[in-house]
């Protein structure tokens, strides 16, 4: 279909929805179509800000008639390069989310953050099992399986999804669970994208009636030591205790607080659901470790979850690079594999080395998710004002090849970073998944018209 018939039909389409219908020299464009990362530019063919489930049903219609590739975008923090073709959908504007005490449901549109999610169900004492970043966007985590600050007690975030809606290639709009399309329903939870677009999902909330958590900071002369001492930790601590070690080199800019400005640090973060008595016993071992820099452990309102692991929140212009791999284990020599690659005396362009401690007990349901057989997962993140990508392999593979003997065979997909989708598949399901998603994407989206 040539641009005069699509730029002729916008027209026709902009009187069947609710949200704007922007053509690429639209000057809305711009604003429309920015995401988390600032550094990226958007130019598709055509934008649909939806505003209604029927705006996306109606946007896939024409994009089907037209033969246009689909992307869609919440919040863009899972968007890595530029889109300069096709359909982009914008889901921001459907933000509702509705909390059900009696049932512990909550009902969240395509659009919604977790920060809402988490605020919504905090006053009835019950938490979504969200990730590390409120900020992020409810869906995107969610179809990548979703690990955060509550792994080892309560499992992958997709694990407590109980139904979802979603616009399949035909322009219907079907509910997927464990009763209906339910070969879809085991896909959307780890399957990643290309399956449609989800309208809405249903999660069930958890009751937390008491959180501990929080972080310590230790300064470069504790770093290595400090963390061969949460490895050591990590392998005593009862099921219910996620945390994360991450060794952090703050960028001299002035985007940094002037003290942290080039400093070295390590920060182990930490949850306990569950009794603050009990849960200082358990972190008692950190803190007479090594003087802290700072520590903020202690009980936390469920409303604070991200300041667990404090990630940011605004949109910025930093470019970055990243990378995840399960770890099958992380014992003395993997602990010190990882010293020598990004300990405090090691030279490294990266902002972030950070090793979690994932692996519990928790029941897994049958899901698309991949990478549940590790109980450690290492990723590295680089962010600078400018792209730095063969920097950041040339820091990161030295490692992963030493480390090679405890790279588990999956990763979760929300980790592998922004890979080619051949090799990021290849990394993050079995075969036997990856052929299962193959079939269900044939029966939904054939084609590949959802990227």
């Amino acid at each position: 279909m040539t641009s005069s018939h699509i730029s002729q039909d916008a027209a026709a389409l902009s009187t069947r929805v609710s949200g704007p219908v922007l053509l690429r020299d639209d000057p809305r464009v711009a604003d429309e179509v920015r995401g988390q990362n600032l550094s990226l530019e958007h130019s598709p063919e055509i934008v649909v800000g939806a505003e209604t489930a029927n705006d996306i049903v109606e946007a896939v219609r024409y994009a089907t008639t037209h033969e246009l590739p689909i992307h869609v975008q919440a919040t863009g923090h899972g968007t890595h390069e530029n889109i300069s073709d096709g359909m982009l959908i914008t889901t921001h504007r459907l933000n509702d989310v509705r909390v059900d005490p009696q049932t512990r449901l909550a009902s969240i549109e395509a659009g919604a953050r977790w920060r809402a999610v988490v605020d919504a169900a905090a006053p009835y004492g019950l938490a979504p099992i969200t990730g590390s970043a409120p900020g992020v966007g409810v869906v995107g985590f969610l179809l990548g399986g979703g690990l955060g600050p509550l792994a080892r007690s309560h499992g992958f975030g997709s694990d407590w999804v109980r139904s979802a809606r979603i616009v399949t290639r035909a322009g219907e709009l079907v509910t997927a669970s464990t009763e209906e399309n339910a070969d879809l329903f085991w896909a959307l939870r780890g399957g990643k994208a290309g399956f449609g677009i989800v309208t809405d999902v249903t999660v069930e909330l958890a009751e937390v009636p008491s959180l501990y958590a929080g972080s310590l900071m230790f300064g470069a002369e504790h770093v290595d030591d400090m963390l061969r001492t949460w490895a050591r930790w990590t392998r005593t601590v009862p099921d219910n205790v996620t945390s994360a070690a991450a060794i952090m080199r703050f960028p001299d800019v002035e985007q940094v607080p002037a003290p942290m400005r080039g400093a070295t640090v390590l920060n182990v973060h930490v949850a306990v659901p569950g009794d603050a008595a009990d849960a200082e016993s358990i972190v008692a071992p950190l803190r007479e470790a090594a003087p802290a820099l700072s520590d903020d452990l202690g009980p936390m309102a469920l409303t604070d979850v991200g300041r667990i692991h404090n990630d940011p929140e605004d949109p910025s212009p930093m470019h970055v690079s990243s990378t995840g791999h399960l770890l099958s284990r992380f014992d003395d020599d993997a602990v010190e594999t990882l010293i020598s690659s990004f300990g405090a005396g090691a030279e490294s362009p990266l902002t972030i080395a950070e090793v979690r401690h994932i692996g519990g007990t928790t029941p897994a349901p049958d899901t698309a998710v991949g990478g549940r057989d590790g109980d450690y997962l290492f990723s590295a993140l680089s962010i600078a004002p400018v792209p730095q990508h063969e920097l950041f392999a040339s820091a990161t593979e030295p490692f992963l090849a030493a480390a090679a003997a405890w790279l588990a065979a999956e990763t979760p997909v929300n980790f592998t970073g922004p890979f080619a989708t051949e090799a990021r598949d290849a990394r993050s399901w079995s075969p036997e998944k990856r052929e299962r998603l193959a079939e269900i994407k044939a029966a939904y989206a054939p084609h590949g018209l959802f990227r």
